[in-house]
């Protein structure tokens, strides 16, 4: 019989006997019959006791086995805990250890007993208790030569609820999965362009044997580079290689700065012209075809840029390095012709030109602008210059004039030039090639039809969609490129004493009176504007200044402090950042801070409520252009500029002193190299 059917009988027999005897009880006192009572009362104890046996038996049974149950559960819970392959420990309120797994201990591979407190097992500042405690959090941490995965929970680990909240920590060893990663992205395929620079310049007067010595010094040079990060290159044309990498190498190269722009340089086969080569690198993209086309993108920009240097583009970030020497002069003006063919077919073909600087207009930027009008107007076509209404050189140029100026009718608004803009319109913009520092955003973007003129090196976020883009960072003004642009632009023009001593300003103010960034053209570009009437006295005239401007800037020199030998730094404070004259002068501080004995570079900053703006210049032998450019601005290898909303001075002067620090200590290392190519420019 089975157990059930027994139970099953058992109950049925209890309910007859109690019933029974029940019975008995009833029909004793009935008959009053002591015997049947008592029998009845013998029956309904029997069957009580029986029962209320058997119901303990069965507590005591089921105890048991929810005893079993629990012992089993909690054994398995601690052979699961001690044996999972994660490191468990809590830690109370305190930061103390109370609890630990074995794995744990194998971990932190230090003796920690419970009790010890977690700054003593898992130092700060990496693993900060008070921090972790707060909120959950999941991090990587090194231990050893190990790597971990550390997932962090609050927990409660006293009894009173809220009263106080500890930690629960897990590590997870991550390692293999971490190589495996590093090793994937080591071995990530990387395409270079390499391009000699200055080709046609640096053969230009050598024989046949130097020639070839050259070319292959430089081949050999870019072989080499390639070797020593287990790559492969390809010559493809005269000037320009094809290299092939993987990530490791190209984070070795960039960790040694791109050894090979210094070698290159060190090449003294020509001893009138220093080799230098650019460099486009891309990687992080999906296929070899987007990685090709982005590194020739790299090296379009360095080239941009002035050549010299190495821009490297991984993912969406794009890095400079390199350009710390001057850039080299080309001594041919067959773009310049070929420029000035262009803009004259595209000044034919539009319905009228518009010509824009940069906001706060200088006088390159004004000169430049008359001096594209200058073409306009030879073809007869209606033109305007948009002025932004900040900057100076208006106004001085008007007041020299004494009210003399053909060109004032045609100065307008960004307000007025919008009204008279047509779908044919075709807009110059000239001294800059950034959106964010044109004098008239609206018309930049009603006008599609654009070309760029511009001396600064190129900018990552160069204004696209462009018909023609002429950038020459070699040359020392955008006045300088278009004075050539104005010799080849049509036969027999002739240009005014007025057009000549605007143009000749313009030279004069990015030069800092002919003392940097000159070649053999910025003179041979002066003389020709000497030629049609520029008056150098006119132009000084253009300089003078108010005695509040004559004071501000001597307040600001003398406040000027030196934190490291080399770098001149100032504050100005209470300047708004669009006040005409505060900007000027604070240009012209940082300009006379660079005449002192021993200063190589000069940054004076303009503080205001709405934030600073930074004037840099440098004597050439530091790139202030790359400095600003950290900071989100940008400009020209020896004047640069930024301007940062709601910042502080204090916050920014700690980064321009290491910025400056960095870079001195750079050029220091290739000072030869350095010298040459300024002797080479100026």
């Amino acid at each position: 019989m089975k157990d059930e059917e027994r139970a099953k009988l058992w109950r049925t027999l209890r309910v007859a006997a109690a019933i029974l005897g029940t019975l008995c009880v009833v029909y004793g006192f009935y008959v009053n019959q002591v015997i049947w009572t008592a029998a009845g009362f013998t029956a309904v104890l029997l069957v009580y006791y029986f029962s209320s046996r058997s119901s303990k038996l069965r507590e005591a049974w089921f105890n048991h086995a929810m005893t079993t149950v629990v012992r089993n559960i909690e054994r398995a819970n601690h052979y699961a805990v001690q044996r999972l392959p994660v490191g468990i420990a809590v830690f109370d309120q305190e930061g103390h250890l109370q609890w630990k797994n074995r794995l744990f201990n194998e971990y932190i591979n230090v003796d920690a007993p419970l009790g010890s407190l977690f700054d003593k097992i898992l130092p700060p500042p990496e693993n900060n208790f008070a921090t972790l405690r707060v909120r959950d959090s999941d991090k990587s941490i090194k231990i050893g030569d190990r790597i971990y995965s550390m997932l962090v929970r609050p927990i409660q680990t006293t009894e009173e609820a809220g009263s106080d909240t500890g930690v629960v920590i897990y590590l997870y060893d991550v390692t293999n999965k971490e190589r495996q990663q590093r090793r994937y992205e080591d071995e990530r395929p990387v395409v270079a362009y390499v391009q000699f620079d200055n080709y046609a310049d640096a053969l230009k007067g050598l024989n046949e044997s130097d020639r070839a010595s050259l070319v292959v010094a430089i081949t050999k040079a870019i072989n080499s580079w390639a070797e020593e990060v287990n790559g492969y290159s390809l010559k493809y044309s005269e000037d320009l290689y094809l290299v092939g990498i993987n990530r490791k190498g190209l984070v070795d190269t960039i960790n040694r700065k791109f050894p090979l722009l210094d070698k290159v340089r060190e090449i003294k086969i020509n001893p009138r012209i220093t080799p230098t080569v650019s460099i486009g690198v891309a990687s992080g993209m999906k296929t070899l075809s987007e990685m090709a086309q982005k590194a020739q993108s790299c090296l379009d920009l360095a080239l941009g840029r002035g050549g010299d240097q190495a821009v490297v583009s991984i993912g969406e970030k794009v890095s400079f390095y390199g350009a710390r020497g001057s850039v080299q002069a080309k001594n041919t003006r067959v773009r310049a012709r070929i420029v000035a063919q262009a803009i004259h077919e595209l000044m034919t073909n539009a319905d009228k030109v518009f010509i824009m600087g940069h906001v706060n207009e200088d006088y390159d930027a004004i000169g430049a602008a008359i001096g594209v009008a200058k073409m306009a107007r030879t073809l007869g076509k209606e033109c305007y210059i948009v002025w932004s209404g900040q900057g100076t050189a208006v106004d001085n140029i008007e007041n020299v004039t004494h009210g003399n100026n053909p060109y004032e009718d045609l100065i307008i608004s960004e307000e007025v030039a919008m009204e008279q803009r047509t779908p044919g319109s075709l807009l110059v913009l000239v001294d800059h090639h950034r959106a964010m520092l044109t004098a008239a955003p609206k018309l930049l973007a009603a006008i599609r039809r654009r070309v760029i003129i511009d001396h600064h090196r190129r900018a990552e976020d160069v204004i696209e969609e462009v018909m023609l883009q002429y950038m020459e960072p070699s040359t020392s003004s955008t006045s300088e490129m278009v004075t050539e642009i104005l010799q080849y632009f049509q036969e027999r023009m002739e240009i005014s004493p007025l057009e000549a001593s605007v143009l000749y300003a313009g030279i004069v103010v990015d030069t800092k009176n002919f003392a940097v960034q000159t070649g053999e053209r910025t003179f041979e570009a002066a003389a020709y504007l000497r030629r049609y009437g520029a008056d150098p006295h006119a132009v000084s005239q253009l300089f003078k200044e108010d005695d509040a401007s004559v004071i501000l800037r001597a307040k600001i020199i003398t406040e000027m402090k030196k934190p490291i030998p080399g770098l001149a730094v100032s504050v100005h404070s209470g300047g708004a950042q669009n006040d005409r004259n505060v900007s000027v002068v604070v240009a012209q501080a940082a300009d006379e801070l660079l005449t002192m004995n021993d200063i190589h570079v000069s940054a004076v900053l303009n503080e205001s409520d709405d934030g600073v703006s930074i004037s840099a210049r440098s004597d050439g032998s530091v790139n202030v252009q790359t400095m600003m450019e950290e900071l989100g601005g940008g400009g020209h290898q020896t004047v640069a500029g930024v301007q940062i909303k709601g910042a502080k001075a204090e916050d920014l002067i700690p980064k321009i002193i290491e910025m400056a620090k960095e870079q001195m200590k750079e050029s220091d290392s290739d000072e030869g190299n350095s010298a040459e190519g300024r002797k080479e420019v100026g």
